[in-house]
């Protein structure tokens, strides 16, 4: 009992971490937009999948590898040159919206899909800090305590459940509401999702700035 308890508060944790806008939200709704719901699934599926890696990484105490500064700069090198490259993508096919839900070999591929949630969400190290704090939390309310081998199992499935899980019923509902929105109305949407990837890009910037003109 005291472990579906723990399940569920991880998958809670999840679901809240998943909300704020970030790359892979923005790839997820440009997919499911077009008409590509599958592959839009396969951007959640990567990005939980890295997910899962990380909360790994912050159960199993390989964390503090990830304090390096240089390892740190990689990572935000890597997300700002992603978010820049699918912003750009993203601009183009806001130029013709009338090819979205058709056959659009990149926004349909489920590999090109996986591989693009699961970079995004690899380029993002400080989500281990998420899952800390939430095994933390856990442990305060007596739910993760003592901290065995399965309630670190309980807990990750949990918080790779509700991460996942989040941004695939965000794909159905944007697949959904697709029907109600007409073709050229779906190119300013994509402009508009080209300008968050954008300004998402400037996270990552922070971070690389940060290694060269560290603050004081």
């Amino acid at each position: 009992m005291n472990h579906l308890m723990l399940f569920v508060f991880a998958l809670g944790l999840g679901v809240i971490a998943a909300i704020p806008l970030g790359g892979c939200q923005v790839e997820t709704a440009k997919r499911a937009v077009g008409g590509h719901l599958h592959a839009a699934w396969m951007v959640a599926f990567g990005s939980a999948s890295s997910d899962l890696i990380y909360g790994a990484i912050a159960m199993f105490g390989v964390a503090p590898l990830l304090e390096y500064p240089r390892v740190s700069m990689a990572f935000n090198t890597l997300g700002a040159v992603l978010l820049w490259v699918l912003a750009y993508l993203t601009y183009q096919q806001s130029r013709h919206p009338q090819n979205l839900a058709l056959a659009n070999p990149a926004l349909k591929s489920r590999r090109w899909a996986y591989l693009t949630g699961f970079t995004l969400g690899f380029s993002n190290p400080p989500i281990v800090l998420s899952w800390l704090l939430g095994l933390s939390l856990a442990r305060q309310m007596g739910l993760a305590s003592p901290l065995t081998m399965t309630s670190k199992m309980v807990f990750l499935a949990g918080g790779t459940a509700g991460m996942g899980g989040y941004l695939s019923v965000l794909a159905i509902v944007l697949h959904r509401v697709k029907h109600f929105v007409p073709v050229h109305a779906l190119g300013r949407v994509y402009f508009w999702l080209g300008i968050a990837l954008f300004c998402l890009s400037f996270y990552f910037v922070y971070g690389v700035a940060k290694y060269f003109y560290p603050v004081a």
